[in-house]
């Protein structure tokens, strides 16, 4: 037997396929088996991806001795059974953003994550884009100045190619439409970038989808710090990934190709960030060594089930991306009035 990291995958769907290609670039990994209600798309994603075995259960998965981790890329509502029956199971957990559908759910991964005492990782992934990490190494080391306010958008056209047969449709399912499914990314970013944010101000309408989710969000973040940040998404218009940071030294202007997100080795590629100090008027380009992602983000999560490497997104972080999600949510609900984090997650248990 190899010994790559023998990683099991719970759905088989798109994004299943884009993690398994991050996991094959790198040397580390076997996805050694998988499992989906579907026995035709285990035996697709098997002859696809070259998968050892399959299981016909996920109760036969997880009583596998050969799997050392799980990776969960299932739609959200499904996050805290299947989390939580792994980690019960003594299996580590990799699972895609966000980590749950509720705060409620979270509260619950929280405590079997804490119970368990064993690695989980969630896939806020975009943080380790060349153009983030460029961004962090400035404010850290000082060349940024102090940051007073912070731009950032993630939209793309998934709202206009929404049908009834898909769970995205439904505002039950995607609470806060493009919000929950791309702004969980930012609300993860800037909080890794600038700090926790201490409170939630938000607007969202439905404009141009026929589904019950809303097309168009903005919210404004007022972080512990003091620094004040937007935050915009929407499910109506070409894909758009930008951050913009204003500091007192300079300012930094990120942009990502869209196009180039699901094969992350080539996205910094076609990205770009560009600085520009205090009293000078050009603008210079700032180098964006080469990363991957996904890649990255499974390599980490394998050593960690080997007891070798911390993760480095765990359930607290993916609590506070997805508190700032739930939070806009119901300041939209009462009028935009500002909605305090802390207060609100302790709703919920979550200290």
């Amino acid at each position: 037997m190899s010994d790559k990291i023998r990683l099991a995958q719970v759905g088989l769907g798109r994004w299943a396929r884009v993690l398994a290609r991050g996991a094959q670039r790198g040397d580390s990994i076997d996805i050694y088996s998988c499992y989906s209600r579907s026995e035709d798309k285990r035996r697709a994603f098997m002859d696809e991806y070259g998968v050892e075995r399959s299981a016909s259960s996920y109760e036969e998965l997880l009583a596998d001795p050969n799997v050392e981790g799980i990776m969960i890329t299932t739609p959200n509502d499904t996050h805290r059974s299947l989390i939580v029956q792994a980690l019960e199971a003594g299996k580590p957990v990799y699972t895609d953003k966000p980590v749950a559908q509720t705060l409620e759910d979270a509260a619950a991964i929280k405590a079997a994550v804490d119970a368990s005492g064993l690695p989980f990782a969630v896939g806020h992934s975009a943080r380790r884009l060349s153009g983030n990490r460029q961004m962090k190494r400035w404010i850290d080391d000082g060349t940024l100045g102090g940051v007073s306010m912070a731009e950032a958008n993630f939209s793309n056209e998934r709202g206009l190619e929404l049908t009834p047969e898909t769970w995205r449709w439904y505002l039950d399912k995607t609470p806060g439409g493009p919000l929950i499914q791309l702004g969980v990314h930012h609300a993860d970013n800037l909080q890794y970038l600038l700090g926790p944010v201490a409170a939630v101000s938000a607007h969202t309408r439905k404009l141009f989808t026929k589904s019950e989710v809303p097309d168009a969000t903005m919210t404004i973040l007022e972080f512990e710090s003091g620094a004040l940040g937007y935050l915009g998404c929407g499910w109506a218009s070409p894909g758009i990934y930008q951050i913009r940071l204003q500091g007192t030294q300079h300012n930094l202007m990120y942009d990502l190709d869209f196009t180039h997100w699901d094969e992350a080795h080539e996205a910094d590629e076609h990205s770009s960030l560009v600085s520009q100090a205090y009293g000078d008027q050009e603008r210079r380009p700032v180098e964006l060594p080469k990363t991957d992602m996904f890649r990255e983000q499974l390599e980490e999560f394998g050593l960690a089930c080997r007891g070798e490497g911390k993760v480095e997104v765990g359930v607290d972080d993916a609590i506070r991306a997805l508190s700032v999600v739930h939070c806009a949510i119901e300041s939209n609900a009462i009028g935009g009035k500002a909605v305090e984090v802390k207060p609100y997650l302790e709703r919920f248990g979550i200290a």
